[in-house]
């Protein structure tokens, strides 16, 4: 039988479904991201439903030094390959960044004309 080096006591068998209350977050915290897209179509074929592709999304670091490194880094990639948008939003997940970012970039019909338009695939 292995010998643990650990001194804390095994857990009781009506304590083996719950996880002790400091390992738990049951929040979602809002972080910021950078989010790289492409609007030309290079990289997928572009539909009228989808007129952005999300090609990254990264969570920024924490420490401020880190962060400049981090977001000078894409935005040095992102000036190489034309096409490419790159975006800075506050998001609770990578999903949802992704979402966003797409929400801002892509432009929203906002007349029933033009929502057909969209629908129907004439943009013209």
């Amino acid at each position: 039988m292995p010998v643990s080096l650990d001194k804390t006591p095994a857990p009781l068998p009506e304590d083996m479904d719950r996880a002790p209350a400091y390992r738990v977050e049951l929040r979602k915290l809002t972080a910021l991201f950078f989010v790289v897209a492409d609007t030309t179509g290079q990289w997928t074929p572009q539909t009228p439903d989808n007129r952005v592709d999300v090609l990254a999304v990264e969570r920024a670091a924490d420490n401020d030094v880190e962060q400049a490194l981090q977001r000078h880094d894409i935005e040095a990639q992102c000036i190489e390959v034309p096409g490419l948008v790159y975006v800075e939003l506050h998001a609770v997940s990578a999903g949802d960044a992704a979402l966003k970012a797409r929400g801002l970039i892509s432009p929203v019909p906002t007349t029933f004309e033009d929502q057909m338009n969209a629908l129907m695939g004439d943009d013209a």
